[in-house]
């Protein structure tokens, strides 16, 4: 029984130039979830964390678009797109596995109150508005971001703890397929004793790195939309990561060398998973999962 937590990207689900239609995200899951039933199948033991940020950006609008629909706050909204995509991966995957168990976990994860985060909103959420809109709609925080118009930011605190810990790893040690930490999870604060949702996202890669740690899983796969990392990424001298030590990684993080939105945070969460006991991560496209997952491809980073 080999245990890997594999850490879906959004592309897993909606994919560039879709508009998250549901037959497009069933087609889309349908594809993620041939590949792993196939690692399954393998005797793989799989904890699986996934992103929200599209379901989450459409919640939003609808919530904004029609005076008659209750708003939700942000922790209620991250639970609703946790059992949204859960389901529709569990059931996708029960369909190949029939012989299987596949659980969805909603899950939170603790974060401190005092966090940095929370005296600066950096984290982009829903969709693009203009000036206008952001004023009507009294967004407080807001950057302006792409060129693409206005959106909303709320802070992205450090996880510090996942709630559920304890079912997850007692799912995980009976050999069932956990789906968790969706969206990096529900951000909560312990107040008075007494469990509090706040406004906030936690970064995917790193609340799946904190879960793999916390279950002593020792092989953590993260699924992007490119097959490898690479330096000097969209220059005509970009070049392919296909192994690299994790000392190496941090050299070329100090420099500047990933995007801070897209592939730093991805960097992040495999140098923290190396320093903290695990041997290997991977970081690749969803289709070569499994060659990537033989040492065929994808960049691979270890100790």
């Amino acid at each position: 029984m080999k245990k890997i937590l594999i850490a879906l990207g959004g592309n897993a689900l909606i994919k560039e130039g879709e508009i998250g239609k549901f037959e497009e995200q069933i087609k889309n899951i349908d594809e993620t979830t041939e590949k792993i039933a196939e690692l399954i199948k393998q005797d793989y033991v799989i904890a699986l964390t996934h992103g929200n940020g599209p379901q989450v950006g459409n919640l939003e609008i609808q919530m904004q678009c029609h005076a008659e629909i209750p708003k939700m706050p942000l922790d209620v909204e991250d639970a609703m797109t946790q059992g949204q995509i859960g389901y529709l991966i569990q059931k996708s995957l029960r369909n190949l596995l029939p012989e299987k168990e596949i659980i969805t976990l909603i899950t939170e994860i603790e974060v401190k109150e005092n966090d940095q985060a929370f005296e600066n909103p950096s984290k982009p959420i829903g969709p693009f508005y203009s000036k206008e809109k952001v004023e009507e709609l009294k967004i407080k925080n807001f950057i302006e971001d792409s060129g693409r118009g206005y959106r909303k930011v709320v802070p992205s605190p450090e996880p510090k703890k996942v709630v559920q810990l304890k079912t997850i790893k007692e799912l995980i040690e009976k050999g069932k397929t956990v789906i968790s930490c969706g969206g990096g999870g529900i951000p909560v604060i312990k107040e008075k004793n007494k469990w509090k949702g706040i406004e906030a996202v936690i970064d995917k890669d790193k609340a799946s790195e904190l879960l793999a740690t916390s279950l002593g899983i020792k092989e953590m796969i993260i699924l992007t939309d490119v097959e490898f990392v690479y330096l000097n990424y969209g220059k005509k001298n970009q070049k392919k990561i296909r192994e690299i030590k994790v000392n190496e990684l941090k050299e070329l993080m100090k420099k500047g060398e990933f995007g801070k939105g897209s592939m730093q945070p991805k960097i992040e969460a495999c140098i923290k998973f190396i320093e903290n006991g695990g041997t290997k991560t991977i970081i690749t496209s969803l289709k070569k999962l499994i060659p990537a997952i033989n040492g065929e491809t994808g960049t691979q980073i270890t100790k």
